[in-house]
């Protein structure tokens, strides 16, 4: 081996931490974006085999209002009206709540 020939494994080693933080980062802007509000719009996601209208009877028992439907049938775009409307809804069985966009924003099938 040449003293002044760096081996290409150490290239690589040395672009690892440069890697792990470009991903860190991407992975902390994702999770911002899509962080739901305390109160307000959001997605409230709920398990693949729920029916629409379980899910909607979920999110007004939890004292939340329909906003719209989503693109996905187990993806109510709900209005909770105080904070404790995400802790409320998924004992009610979602999931969990996401921002009201994307995937989770509404289509406007609801009238």
């Amino acid at each position: 081996m040449r003293p002044g020939k760096p081996r290409r494994e150490s290239q690589t080693a040395q672009l690892l931490p440069a890697a792990a933080v470009a991903l860190f980062t991407l992975i902390i802007a994702a999770i911002a974006v899509h962080a739901p509000p305390k109160a307000g719009e959001m997605g409230v996601v709920f398990a693949p085999w729920t029916s629409q209208g379980e899910a909607m009877g979920a999110v007004v028992a939890a004292g939340g209002r329909i906003v719209d439907s989503s693109r996905l049938s187990n993806v109510i775009v709900a209005y909770g009206l105080d904070e404790g409307f995400g802790e409320r809804v998924r004992e009610r069985g979602a999931w969990f709540t996401v921002a009201a966009i994307g995937l989770c924003a509404g289509v406007g099938g609801l009238s």
